[in-house]
């Protein structure tokens, strides 16, 4: 099956080193505040300046395409039954994420709702990586018991 929008099979595995190289930067910038020197800019405003640092910005960036990356890349045989199970897990990721949506909406407000909502930007990723490579571990499992 020729699917055009699907990446090659190595791209998985870069994808899996940027997402875990950025969530590490991510993380280190939430908790213990680092910043990357060099990648402010500076804002003047009437009567002073603000300095911006990107760090999170290019945290955020890398996680995102190494997500995209891991989600779009191919399997080494990729055949119908595979593509059954991406509509089926990205159907789930797309259910989940929007119901953990409605749960935020209700539950949180104001600057609290917005970092959530952030974060929630990688729920369908996160939930469609889940649930794809759970079934494809079923499967392989079941196989391979079907064999003995």
């Amino acid at each position: 099956m020729n699917n055009s929008l699907l990446l090659s099979n190595k791209y998985k595995v870069f994808g899996w080193f940027t997402f875990l190289a950025f969530a590490t930067l991510g993380i280190c910038c939430m908790l213990l505040d680092f910043k990357i020197p060099g990648f402010q800019f500076y804002e003047f405003t009437k009567d002073s300046f603000q300095d911006f640092n990107l760090t999170n910005e290019i945290a955020l960036l890398g996680i995102t395409i190494g997500l995209l990356m891991i989600v779009f890349a191919k399997e080494k045989i990729e055949d119908e039954y595979i593509a059954m199970l991406r509509l089926k897990s990205l159907q789930w990721a797309v259910l989940i994420s929007y119901l953990i949506l409605i749960i935020l909406n209700f539950s949180f407000y104001g600057l609290g709702f917005l970092i959530l909502l952030v974060y929630n930007l990688w729920t369908t990723l996160i939930v469609f990586i889940i649930k794809f490579y759970w079934s494809l571990y079923k499967i392989k499992r079941e196989g391979l018991n079907d064999e003995k």
